[in-house]
């Protein structure tokens, strides 16, 4: 079960992806074990980059530059507990 924060990180990823950077995705089709990356959610470099800056600033974590790429091999779930174990704050 997720704690509101997660929860709320989550919305965060989907919306990010889907109306600001403009990603075609079918929210219907995307569980918690889609992998961001490809066969899943499918972001290239250049949007997992962007997306980590908006999660940096949103939730106040750090993603040094070397932790970029591990982000596409991640399910929308472990990025969502890697961002609170970051110290993300609401």
């Amino acid at each position: 079960m997720q704690t509101t924060l997660q929860e709320e990180i989550r919305a965060f990823v989907l919306h990010t992806i889907v109306e600001d950077m403009n990603h075609p995705l079918d929210l219907e089709e995307v569980t918690d074990a889609s992998p961001m990356g490809t066969g899943g959610i499918d972001l290239d470099s250049l949007s997992l980059i962007e997306l980590t800056m908006r999660l940096e600033r949103r939730f106040g974590v750090e993603f040094p530059d070397t932790d970029i790429e591990p982000v596409g091999a991640m399910t929308l779930s472990e990025l969502v507990a890697d961002v609170v174990e970051r110290g993300a704050t609401a």
